[in-house]
C-alpha cells in the first residue's frame, strides 16, 4: 500500500515538474515572448527524456530522474533566494523537485524490500 502511495506521488510530482517548468516559461514568469522556444528546449526536453522509464518504473532511470531533477531544485531555489517577483515560481519548482526526490527514492527502497520478502 505504501509503495503504490509513493509511486503515484513520485509519478505526480514529475509529471507535475514538467507541467509547472512549460507554464512557468509559457505564462507566469518574466521571459521574453522572443526566446520562449529556446529556454522550453532547454528546460522540458532534461525531463522528457527519462520519462518512459518513469512511467515504467523502472530503478536505474528513476536515479537518473532524481539526478536531472536535482537541478531543477537547485535552480528553483535560486530563483527563490535571488529574484523577489519570481520567488514563489522558484519555491514551487524546488518543492516538486524534492518531492519527486523523496518520494521516488522510498519507491525504489519498499519496492526492493517487498521483492526480498
Amino acid at each position: 500500500m505504501k509503495t503504490q502511495l509513493v509511486r503515484w506521488l513520485s509519478l505526480l510530482t514529475y509529471v507535475g515538474l514538467i507541467a509547472w517548468v512549460m507554464a512557468w516559461i509559457i505564462f507566469l514568469g518574466e521571459v521574453d515572448p522572443q526566446h520562449k522556444s529556446i529556454w522550453l528546449l532547454l528546460f522540458v526536453t532534461p525531463l522528457l527524456i527519462p520519462l518512459r522509464g518513469v512511467l515504467a518504473a523502472r530503478d536505474k532511470t528513476l536515479v537518473w530522474a532524481v539526478l536531472v531533477t536535482l537541478l531543477y531544485a537547485l535552480h528553483g531555489s535560486m530563483v527563490a533566494w535571488t529574484d523577489e517577483t519570481q520567488r514563489w515560481l522558484g519555491l514551487t519548482e524546488a518543492a516538486l523537485s524534492l518531492g519527486f526526490l523523496f518520494s521516488a527514492s522510498y519507491f525504489i527502497r519498499w519496492r526492493a524490500a517487498a521483492r526480498v520478502q
